[in-house]
């Protein structure tokens, strides 16, 4: 079906506004940069300030099913509209917050401001598919790249924040951003029809400029009713499990080896660089040579970086976890559109977000293993060797999906 210029206009102003929004998701992988602050102004330990990180992380996910199974009952304006509202609560109430007792902020930080953003997130991502159905992969990856930047950006301005007025300084002027980028976006939030992607192609066969069949939307219940679901979710989460083994010891463990610790901080700079660049150009060109194939060339750098990590105590180690970034990058820019392109976009918000599952595991497993590797005195080369087991059981559970999605051809 061929867009008029004003649907053209609709749907360029969405993407801008939709990306503008969903920036701001990316808000809690910035809390490393507020995590110091916060212990100091309430008296928190590490362990209590680090619990707001993996609460946000939590609920984000469930967040994108609450939201996404709303979108599919009323508009996605009203979906932004509560989860903008939920998501500047969140942080707003944040800055008042911070007493000795974590809880409240847990509940504000953590709770509130995962599920609202996760609401926004889900609903922009499903709606950017919707307006692209022969390009999902570009679309998802433009919003999602958006997400990626966060870190990159919001970084810098949040330290100057923090240094000038402290943490509620900080909350209250992101917040402010916050709400700002959500009413903006629902001001201009359009919806495409829902003839434009109803129909999709299926993801084995899926090239640019090729006929459209027929495919069949799975519900949420549908779709795990199927072990394609389980397949594409133990993906998922293997391949994200090294990342978050590796990415909160980053800087420490190069420090270690002697690197200089300017090029260990370079690692972390360049590594946000690769992990958004991935986010754009994998998804994008996955809508010419196919979803597997992008997601097995991540998984197998994954294997090769991690590999990298276990013999390697050079410089090599700084290149080896800027690769590992990058591939972080490219699993989370990749799935909503790989997604999308065997269950169907219909229902895309709330089955991506029953797939975000792989990501509440590996968040909370990552450390849990991290630790108990390191408590029995094995040191890194066993988390590295585990992390390089983990990439090749996620190699290996994408080649089994892709076997069932042959048998559906």
């Amino acid at each position: 079906m061929e867009l008029t210029k004003t649907q053209k206009k609709q749907r360029l102003c969405m993407m801008l506004v939709g990306g503008f929004a969903i920036f701001f998701t990316g808000y809690p992988h910035v809390w490393s940069v507020y995590q110091p602050y916060v212990m100091q102004q309430a008296g928190w330990s590490q362990k209590q300030a680090s619990l707001c990180f993996y609460l946000a992380m939590a609920f984000f996910v469930f967040g994108n099913i609450i939201g996404g199974r709303m979108q599919n009952k009323s508009s996605p304006k009203q979906v932004l509209l509560l989860g903008g509202g939920i998501f500047t609560a969140g942080v707003l109430l944040s800055a008042f917050l911070l007493v000795p007792s974590p809880l409240p902020i847990y509940l504000t930080y953590g709770v509130l401001q995962g599920i609202g953003q996760g609401m926004v997130y889900t609903v922009i991502l499903a709606t950017a598919q919707k307006w692209f159905p022969k390009r999902t992969g570009f679309a998802s990856g433009v919003v999602v790249t958006a997400n990626g930047l966060c870190g990159f950006f919001l970084a810098p301005i949040s330290r100057s924040l923090l240094e000038a007025g402290g943490p509620r300084l900080a909350f209250l002027v992101i917040g402010i951003g916050i709400a700002v980028s959500w009413i903006s976006c629902s001001i201009f939030f359009f919806v495409p029809p829902t003839a434009w992607y109803r129909q999709t192609e299926p993801v084995q066969t899926q090239k640019s400029g090729s006929a459209v069949a027929a495919q069949k939307q799975y519900t949420a219940f549908e779709m795990m009713h199927t072990k394609r679901f389980y397949l594409l979710l133990a993906t998922m989460l293997f391949g994200l499990l090294s990342y978050f083994m590796i990415s909160p010891i980053s800087q420490t463990y190069q420090l270690a080896l002697g690197i200089p610790s300017s090029i260990a901080v370079s690692a972390v700079t360049l590594g946000s660089i690769a992990n958004a660049s991935t986010r754009l150009v994998l998804p994008a060109l996955s809508d010419r040579v196919g979803r597997i194939g992008c997601v097995k060339g991540v998984l197998l750098v994954c294997l090769f970086a991690m590999a990298l990590l276990c013999v390697s105590r050079s410089y090599v180690v700084t290149g080896a976890i800027v690769l590992i970034y990058g591939c972080y990058g490219g699993i989370m820019g990749s799935f909503p559109s790989f997604t999308g392109s065997i269950f169907g976009i219909e229902h895309a918000g709330e089955n991506y977000g029953y797939v975000m599952f792989g990501i509440v595991i590996a968040t909370i497993g990552a450390p849990m293993i991290t630790g108990a590797v390191m408590d029995s005195g094995y040191g890194m080369p066993i988390v590295f060797a585990l992390g390089t087991a983990f990439a090749a059981i996620a190699f290996l559970n994408l080649l089994l999906l892709q076997r069932e999605l042959k048998k559906i051809k």
